[in-house]
């Protein structure tokens, strides 16, 4: 299949893709340019399709004549009634709808047939309108429009003649460019209402207010119906436009009528099967959050490229592949929202097309992602009761991304863009509804210039209102004028909504900016007054001030006198209290001296003891219950052995109880309790052996046996025991000739550290001296600054008095001026709203235009306004007679 008009024809008058078609059919083959071989391919038919309204008609004669040319003209008044008679009593019929409605049926089909014959003859395509294109698809949607009704809101035949009034406005009223356009459709219906519909009353036909929605009863509830009135559902869409600031970025809209009616139409294309969206409207319209916002009621994800440096192509491609697979394969309902400033170049609407046409776009997705793509949705294929085949889960795959991804575009119908891009890609017109943004109307401009207006706090209440409307005349105004200035001097001049908005903020803007300035210049005027006031009240004040600083200077010197006596009392007390210390110290240097070298000595007559108490701990450490029960168990022991235990037995008796018999009965008897013996052994008193203890071992220690070599012969514990016998004697005689260099150094300490006492009780009053000199010192600087700040305050004051005496005299004079000059700032800032909206007007609008037309709009049009509008005249600096 072919859609043989598709194809741009290039410089050469020639079409590629028809030329391509052709060698194929010529010679059933094409050149592979990447292999660079022959592609031979058979058994395969075209079929072409033209539409002879749209795209290219440059079609190739020798491409033509392969071809059976057939001509599809439009179906006859007949057919029509019986396509369309069948669906919609078919659907009157399951919907149970009730009999006056089903006797309507077939008026209604006769005045659907009529207008659009009246419309097709009546709003013929121009080079401006180039869309004026209306055919079956037309019909056929607003029939889908009234197959949405339901017997339950759709009573009588009134409110069905009302419903396809509505549908009908939508397909054919939505699509006009001019307001004469929009008048003249809304005669032509009504004239085919009072023809085919004699019977019903007149005013059924001019409602006050005609929409059907899909929210009409409130967000979340879905169900096709009429609104109530502009009222209530202005309460339902500002409900959902709070609800949709909380879940996204800050949308501040003013939703006056025709932003309603827009958001109605925008949802109602959203929620129709295979519903896309052409906005046209110049900039500032609010194209993109009316879409936004029916988006959100219609539970709709929005999606909008981002361009950046390098986006091209590819980058294209890629965005939509993630979208289909997104809302083909993860079925998440999407909008697809993008603006002519996203399309940087015409190659980006050539995936449009074919999204908006077919749903498939050539090269998207690689081999592999394919195959993810048909795994992904076999399942959901086979639960639907159809063959898992490739080609049916691509087919499901495509249907499903034409039923939830919905494609809004919005496109400005300035210049040549639009009109030249409908005719390169057909399906962005064809595919689409399209719904025109006009300019809007002065209740439109009033109610957001009103609700801009009431964050203004510099503006007073009772001004708002007139702002509100001048602006709005501003705009309506400019805009008549702009088609005058095209129609005489062929110069182009657009106002739009954005205009207007950046009037509204340049007012907001220069009259804080004009209000601050002219408040500094007051605020000047004003403190200068005050001080020239209060200045005059001050002088005697001053005096007397200036009286009482010098007696309070004259009692700071006495008192600083008087502290520099005590000061040098105290520092002579200090001096001789240092002196005594300071002797007192060189004396405990002295003793200090004399403790360091008795400890010395002290120190290395024990060290010399020290290997022996090392020696009897290491003897110790090599006796543990088992040696000692060895040796316990000895029925006979040697006589060395019989010595050692001895030895141990006479050291660990008490002095007075040494027994006489130390035989190995009595040995064995003391270490019948290993552990007892043990802990006797380490913890014996080394430093106070008896006298008695002593002279009962000289017999064993000056037999050569006794020796724990000689005794490790005979028994390893026994030469521990005779070990440790020997170092604790040999500790105990060293000890015992340290002992009175200790005591010596002893009493060292004890006279160091009576004269440390001493020094520290010196020391501790001259610490106290010290304070209280420190105290007298900060006494007599603090005095003396005192003294000093007394002196520079009266200085500070004579100068005062001074300075303040030349003040009033030198500007007496001014006095009358400035409270003059503050009077006419007063008058300028009740006047500054009237003027800062004269210069918003004249900057915002006027700059293009030539000087009679400024000259013009501004004395004939601007300031006559103002001055007509008693109820909310605004007060002007400007000379209204210029």
């Amino acid at each position: 299949r072919v859609a043989i008009t598709a194809g741009e024809v290039d410089t050469y008058g020639t079409v590629e893709p028809h030329t391509l078609i052709r060698q194929h059919i010529d010679y059933m083959h094409w050149y592979d340019r990447a292999k660079m071989t022959l592609k031979d391919i058979h058994n395969t038919q075209y079929v072409s399709c033209m539409n002879p309204t749209a795209g290219s008609f440059t079609i190739n004669p020798r491409l033509q004549r392969h071809f059976c040319v057939f001509a599809v003209s439009f179906p006859g008044q007949e057919a029509q009634t019986t396509i369309y008679s069948n669906i919609l009593s078919g659907h009157l019929e399951l919907g149970k709808f009730s009999a006056p409605i089903k006797r309507t049926l077939d008026k209604l089909l006769q005045a659907s047939i009529q207008l659009h014959s009246k419309v097709n003859s009546t709003f013929l395509p121009t080079a401006i309108k180039f869309h004026y294109i209306f055919n079956l698809r037309d019909l056929s949607n607003i029939y889908q429009g009234i197959l949405y009704s339901t017997a339950e809101v759709t009573k009588t035949a009134p409110d069905f003649i009302q419903l396809w009034m509505h549908e009908a406005s939508r397909v054919y009223r939505d699509k006009l460019i001019e307001q004469k356009d929009v008048d003249t459709y809304d005669k032509l219906i009504v004239d085919v209402c009072k023809k085919n519909f004699e019977d019903v009353d007149e005013s059924v036909f001019d409602p006050e207010i005609n929409i059907y929605t899909h929210f009409s009863t409130g967000i979340g509830e879905v169900k096709y119906a009429p609104v109530a009135s502009y009222p209530a559902l202005n309460a339902i869409l500002v409900e959902a436009l709070e609800n949709y600031n909380e879940m996204n970025s800050m949308m501040n809209l003013v939703l006056f009528r025709d932003a309603m009616e827009h958001v109605c139409r925008i949802n109602r294309i959203l929620e129709s099967p295979r519903g896309n969206a052409l906005l046209v409207g110049v900039g500032g319209s609010g194209k993109q959050s009316l879409a936004r916002l029916a988006a959100f009621i219609s539970n709709l994800e929005v999606f909008q490229i981002a361009l950046r440096k390098g986006y091209g192509l590819a980058d294209l491609k890629l965005d939509l592949a993630g979208l289909y697979m997104k809302a083909g394969v993860k079925n998440v309902p999407t909008m697809f929202l993008m603006t002519d400033s996203q399309v940087p170049d015409d190659k980006f609407l050539v995936l449009i097309n074919d999204l908006l046409s077919t749903g498939e776009i050539p090269d998207l997705f690689a081999d592999d992602e394919l195959a993810d793509i048909i795994s992904g949705v076999r399942n959901e294929v086979k639960a639907a009761g159809i063959m898992d085949s490739q080609e049916n889960c691509w087919r499901f795959f495509i249907d499903r991304i034409r039923s939830t991804l919905k494609v809004v575009l919005c496109f400005s119908p300035v210049g040549s863009t639009l009109r030249v891009r409908g005719r390169m890609f057909p399906a962005v017109i064809n595919c689409t509804n399209i719904d025109w943004f006009h300019e809007w109307p002065e209740e439109a401009l009033i109610s957001v210039s009103t609700t801009f207006l009431e964050e203004l706090d510099l503006l007073e209440p009772e001004y708002k209102p007139s702002v509100a409307e001048f602006m709005a005349y501003v705009q309506l105004t400019c805009n008549e004028k702009s088609k005058q200035y095209l129609a005489n001097d062929r110069r182009y001049n657009y106002t739009t909504p954005k205009s207007f908005l950046e009037q509204i903020e340049l007012y907001k803007k220069l009259l804080g900016l004009k209000h601050n300035e002219l408040q500094q210049k007051m605020d000047r005027l004003l403190n200068g007054l005050l001080k020239l006031q209060s200045t005059s009240s001050q002088v005697d004040d001053l005096k007397a001030k200036l009286a009482s600083q010098e007696i309070e200077l004259k009692q700071k010197n006495e008192d600083a006198d008087k502290l520099i006596q005590k000061v040098g009392v105290e520092t002579e007390k200090v001096s001789k209290e240092k002196e005594i210390a300071d002797a007192e110290e060189v004396k405990v240097d002295g003793i200090n001296k004399e403790v360091s070298i008795k400890a010395s000595d002290c120190e290395r007559d024990l060290a010399k003891a020290e290997p022996a108490l090392v020696a009897a701990q290491q003897a110790l450490d090599t006796l543990n219950k088992n040696n000692l029960t060895e040796l316990k168990s000895f029925g006979q022991p040697p006589p060395a052995v019989i010595n050692v235990v001895a030895g141990v037995l006479v050291l660990l008796s008490p002095p007075n109880k040494i027994p006489k018999d130390r035989g190995w009965k009595a040995g064995k008897l003391l270490m019948a309790k290993v552990d007892q013996f043990l802990d006797q052994l380490i913890n014996y008193d080394k430093e106070n052996i008896h006298e008695n203890n002593l002279k009962a071992m000289e017999p064993y220690l000056s037999n050569p046996e006794f020796d724990a070599e000689f005794v490790k012969s005979k028994s390893l514990a026994a030469a521990g025991l005779c070990a440790w016998v020997v170092n604790i004697i040999t500790f105990y005689r060293v000890f015992c000739d340290v002992e009175p260099k200790r005591l010596a150094l002893a009493q060292a300490n004890s006279d160091l550290a009576a004269a440390q006492e001493k020094l520290a009780t010196i020391k501790a009053k001259i610490k106290e001296l010290d304070d209280n000199l420190a105290e007298l010192t900060a006494s007599f600087e603090k005095a003396t600054a005192d003294k000093l700040r007394c002196q520079q305050e009266a200085e500070t004051t004579q100068k005062t008095i001074s300075l303040a005496n030349r003040l009033v005299g030198g500007l007496a004079s001014e006095n009358v001026r400035w409270a003059e000059s503050v009077e006419e700032f007063k008058v300028m800032a009740s006047k500054l709203p009237g003027d800062v909206l004269m210069i918003t007007a004249f900057i915002s609008y006027l700059g293009y235009f030539t000087k009679g037309y400024r000259d013009d709009l501004m004395n004939n049009c601007f300031v006559p306004y103002l001055q007509k509008r008693k109820k909310y005249r605004l007060r002007l600096c400007v000379d209204t007679t210029a």
